[in-house]
């Protein structure tokens, strides 16, 4: 994708989906990059670190990072790289630059994205580029998860408790978004109450807030593509009714649907 000259370049890459896949090799990273979805279902492990990324969880890519990828929905996917020169991470993204950094992607940074890459399909200036992509990144802060600092807790029992966190996202991004706190419980074989204090705890998100910013993110996409009455996407994503909806995606957005669909669409 063509960018005016401001230090990076961005790359959009697209899959079919297929088969679910195991494990890659290990490679490293050639460079640094923060990596955006917009429609996934990828693990990567870097370095011993697994993340499942989604269009909820984005991830800072540093150069060097030896890393591997698996795909176990094998749905369709999507994602924007925003690569970085050698050396000018820091001048565009503050903060350390950790090989463990996965990133909190809100719906307004989803937002800020989509219209970051629809102004360079359009075709802009450098001044209007430089200004978007900060406004992005200021709205990016990397996940914090209360297990890391959890000395009591041994490293057997935060693999099984990251492994129960993956296991709900793996659920929701496959489709689940309408299922009961209960019934997610059952199908990754644990109780509800141990079930959400685990997923916080490794995520720093309650479940809740988790489903609700793919739900949002979900009819992003499919206002994107112009499609479905709000009705029919009240119904498809588990909303009460389209005045739901339309609340939900302006509390989390400040926009109305109507208003995003004919700013996105096309």
């Amino acid at each position: 994708m063509h960018a005016p000259d401001i230090g990076i370049r961005i790359e959009r890459a697209r899959g079919d989906g297929g088969p679910p896949t195991e494990w890659s090799g290990f490679s490293p990273d050639e460079t640094d990059a923060v990596v955006l979805f917009q429609a996934s279902g990828f693990v990567r492990d870097a370095e011993g670190m697994a993340s499942y990324l989604d269009p909820v969880t984005g991830y800072v890519n540093v150069a060097g990072t030896e890393e591997r990828f698996a795909e176990p929905l094998g749905r369709d996917w999507v994602y924007t790289a925003i690569l970085f020169e050698p050396g000018s991470f820091a001048d565009r993204f503050s903060g350390p630059l950790r090989h463990d950094w996965t990133l909190h992607v809100s719906a307004q940074a989803d937002l800020r994205h989509r219209k970051l890459l629809r102004a360079l399909l359009r075709g802009t200036d450098r001044l209007e580029a430089e200004e978007r992509l900060y406004r992005l990144f200021d709205t990016l802060t990397p996940s914090r998860s209360a297990w890391k600092a959890s000395a009591g807790t041994s490293m057997a029992t935060r693999v099984v408790h990251r492994r129960l966190a993956l296991a709900v996202q793996e659920a929701l991004n496959a489709g689940y978004l309408t299922t009961n706190l209960e019934d997610l419980a059952r199908m990754v074989g644990a109780s509800p109450k141990h079930l959400s204090k685990i997923f916080h705890t490794v995520t720093g998100r309650t479940i809740t807030g988790y489903r609700n910013d793919l739900r949002v993110r979900a009819v992003l996409n499919d206002l994107t593509a112009g499609g479905d009455c709000l009705a029919d996407l009240a119904a498809r994503y588990g909303f009460a009714d389209h005045a739901h909806l339309t609340r939900t995606v302006r509390k989390h957005l400040g926009e109305a649907p109507s208003v995003l669909r004919e700013a996105l669409s096309g």
